[in-house]
């Protein structure tokens, strides 16, 4: 979360205290319509609205896989908020105790920004959760398609994605269970190894085979259907990597599949669905979490070494 964002849910822990007194109060003492004015207001635009602006700002993107568009808007978008909602709470007061049309006129103006104020808000979140306009096709932006299209190269290596294989070559899903990935005989199950970016490396350390041994099945099963195939598992240990704290979770997952055990046992399974690895780094994740960022990152370059 961004200063402003952990504002907005700070102003609003504020307001469900301050509703609340008034609300206590004017059942004590009566404090008449502006008693009731104030409760409902600090309640409403206070409480509940000033924590769905904190909370959307933050999570709604992140469901969407986008960034927020306007993201300078949301400090503007705080004090207009804050400052209108105090203003139309102290000025209908002030009104009704001294019956002073300039009250009346300043509370207009108050309440004219806290539209002003919401407005930005509604815009900003449509405009970052509408779908891009795709570019028109046109006759000239169609690439020819060959008549006979050459099979490219496969490359081999531990961080090649099992279910790549099977969609290009169907067959492939019989080598890897005959080499000991029995599960992908279960059904939908190479569905979930998809949606979850299963790689020859960690199918055969989950299942203890030898990964060369199951490469090698593979190659021979491409090269049968008249591929080509490149053996790169040595290049997954050409050398250490060292990770900081800065670098985005999705690259590290993407690029290093063998970190995944660690990101599954601090954040859970739910973490490479999430639209947020593409935005979140590995320090900002540790913290959403209470994980120690030092502590996560030379757990990751551990596995990395």
């Amino acid at each position: 979360m961004t200063t402003y964002m952990k504002r907005f849910v700070f102003a609003a822990l504020f307001y469900l205290a301050l509703s609340a007194i008034f609300g206590m109060l004017n059942g004590w003492i009566g404090l008449g319509y502006f008693g009731s004015f104030a409760h409902s207001h600090f309640n409403l635009l206070g409480f509940m609205s000033m924590i769905v602006f904190g909370i959307g700002y933050f999570i709604l993107p992140r469901f969407n896989g986008t960034e927020l568009r306007f993201e300078s808007w949301v400090p503007i978008h705080f004090w207009l908020a804050n400052i209108s909602l105090i203003g139309m709470v102290v000025f209908r007061g002030l009104q009704i105790e001294m019956g002073v049309s300039i009250y009346e006129v300043l509370f207009i103006i108050c309440a004219g920004l806290q539209v002003i104020s919401i407005m930005m808000f509604v815009i900003n979140i449509w405009i970052t959760l509408s779908p891009l306009k795709k570019s028109a096709v046109t006759p000239e932006s169609i690439p020819d398609i060959p008549t006979q299209p050459t099979k490219a190269a496969i490359t081999l290596s531990a961080d090649t994605k099992v279910a790549d294989l099977v969609d290009t070559l169907p067959s492939t899903k019989e080598v890897l269970v005959r080499g000991g990935l029995a599960s992908l005989e279960m059904p939908g199950h190479i569905d979930r190894v998809r949606m979850m970016g299963v790689t020859l490396g960690m199918a055969a350390a989950n299942h203890g085979l030898d990964l060369d041994a199951l490469i090698a099945g593979v190659s021979d099963e491409f090269q049968r259907h008249g591929y080509s195939t490149v053996n790169a598992v040595a290049a997954n240990s050409a050398g250490a990597v060292t990770l900081s704290t800065d670098v985005l979770i999705g690259e590290v997952i993407e690029k290093y599949p063998r970190t995944r055990e660690i990101f599954q046992k601090h954040f859970g399974s739910g973490c490479f669905q999430c639209p947020g690895q593409a935005y979140e780094s590995i320090d900002m994740a540790c913290r959403m979490h209470g994980v120690d960022p030092q502590q996560f990152l030379s757990e990751v370059n551990a596995v990395l070494s």
